[in-house]
């Protein structure tokens, strides 16, 4: 039932849902990945570090990873033995799902904790759901299929939200998702699409058809930073990345990420590492 690899999480074009295994170095220095909808992914054997919206992770066995399409997701290493089963589902097919999904505990504690640590009985439910899921890709009609996949996948969510609340009894106080997060999630889902084109804060504040104000209002209330912190935070880890995987100059970094000129590109890595980008590279050849 559960016995195909992949090496994609993504959907292709007009795909409503994929299930396989992977062991996540087909993503190593690459380009993120960004869900097209929504991506789960169970760690049934060894370990990973990832990143997930500049922040690092240990993602290990028993573990469960979800991905919405405001994350941006890249692996740093993976062990030989990583293996993690995955279901990848549309935003089409799931967006009943979330709009179901009114808990701000729920919201809150998966933007926190995009990886969620289960215990022996919930890594047992959530495989359950997982083989469930494969099945329904592969049997019945195409209605019944996903009408099985939305609520295992509700079934999930409803599980982890009620982690989320024994982990953050605070938020259980309001019964309604905050206007505030679920515009934060649309800012950081146009970001993951564009930070290597846009670094303009009034270019996400037009998409989002609020002020500027109103968006700094906003990100600091979530994350505790201006947006500029924000879109700069996302490119110099990108940058990190490119760095750590390839051997491209100054120069085609300036032009990937679009910045004028590659000094530009510079000044921008040392404002923000407080060294230059060959200090960096050199201090990764001794390491």
């Amino acid at each position: 039932m559960r016995t195909h690899d992949t090496q994609s999480l993504a959907l292709s074009h007009g795909e409503q849902y994929k299930h396989g295994r992977t062991s996540l170095r087909e993503l190593l220095g690459k380009l993120p990945f960004v869900a097209n909808g929504c991506t789960m992914l169970l760690c049934s054997e060894g370990r990973a570090i990832i990143v997930a919206n500049t922040r690092k992770y240990t993602f290990r066995r028993g573990d469960l990873l979800v991905l919405f399409s405001d994350t941006l997701f890249a692996p740093l290493c993976v062990s030989s033995s990583f293996v993690a089963e995955y279901i990848s589902v549309s935003l089409d097919l799931v967006e009943e799902v979330f709009y179901k999904m009114t808990s701000s505990a729920f919201w809150d504690g998966l933007y926190e904790h995009p990886v969620c640590r289960l215990s022996e009985a919930q890594y047992i439910l959530v495989d359950g759901a997982f083989g469930q899921m494969a099945w329904a890709m592969e049997n019945g009609d195409e209605e019944s299929r996903k009408n099985i996949l939305r609520n295992c996948i509700y079934n999930v969510f409803l599980a982890l939200d009620i982690v989320f609340k024994s982990m953050f009894p605070d938020l259980v106080k309001c019964s309604q998702k905050d206007q505030s997060r679920m515009l934060f999630g649309k800012f950081m889902s146009l970001l993951t699409k564009n930070f290597h084109e846009k670094r303009d804060v009034k270019y996400y504040a037009d998409r989002l058809c609020i002020t500027t104000d109103y968006l700094y209002k906003v990100t600091n209330k979530i994350e505790h930073r201006t947006p500029k912190e924000i879109i700069d935070l996302f490119i110099v880890t990108e940058l990190k990345r490119y760095l750590d995987n390839t051997e491209q100059s100054v120069k085609d970094l300036a032009r990937l990420f679009h910045f004028e000129e590659a000094s530009y590109l510079s000044r921008f890595f040392r404002r923000m590492t407080g060294c230059s980008i060959s200090e960096y590279r050199n201090k990764l050849n001794r390491s």
